[in-house]
């Protein structure tokens, strides 16, 4: 199959800059990590991303991007071993990468993906301290704050 004949839009190419730039361990890290940085971000410098998040038991969850992880997956740009990018994956990236320098949400995600480091598996922890998370019940959509 074609890298060219899916559709992919700025989410998917932060989710591949991510996965190029740190070791996210399992795709309910990545998911947990995108609603922390959605969350802390500001209203106005998130108007392009829609992500829903819905709680879960240890997490949230996205079925947006659920949907993203899959797309990848299906055209090879993931390695089927471990959750990371494939050699395919890593040059596609490389050839779109260019495009998130006109959005503020990449840059935040970077950010706080640094104040991380070698630590993601805190923002599997700290999601649960959320206080958007504490307040809405198991299997509920997380209502976040508006403009």
């Amino acid at each position: 199959m074609s890298v060219y004949s899916f559709t992919y839009t700025l989410h998917h190419v932060l989710l591949l800059k991510l996965l190029c730039t740190f070791n996210f361990d399992r795709p309910r890290t990545i998911h947990n990590f995108l609603f922390l940085a959605t969350v802390s971000c500001p209203p106005a410098e998130r108007s392009c991303i829609r992500y829903d998040f819905y709680r879960g038991v240890a997490g949230v969850h996205s079925f947006e991007v659920q949907s993203i992880i899959s797309d990848l997956q299906k055209n090879d740009l993931l390695q089927k071993d471990r959750f990371a990018l494939s050699k395919e994956g890593r040059e596609f990236y490389y050839q779109v990468a260019s495009l998130l320098r006109y959005e503020r949400f990449p840059e935040h995600c970077m950010r706080l993906a640094l104040r991380y480091q070698e630590n993601l598996w805190r923002v599997n922890h700290e999601v649960l301290f959320n206080p958007l998370f504490r307040k809405t019940k198991t299997g509920r959509k997380i209502v976040l704050p508006v403009v």
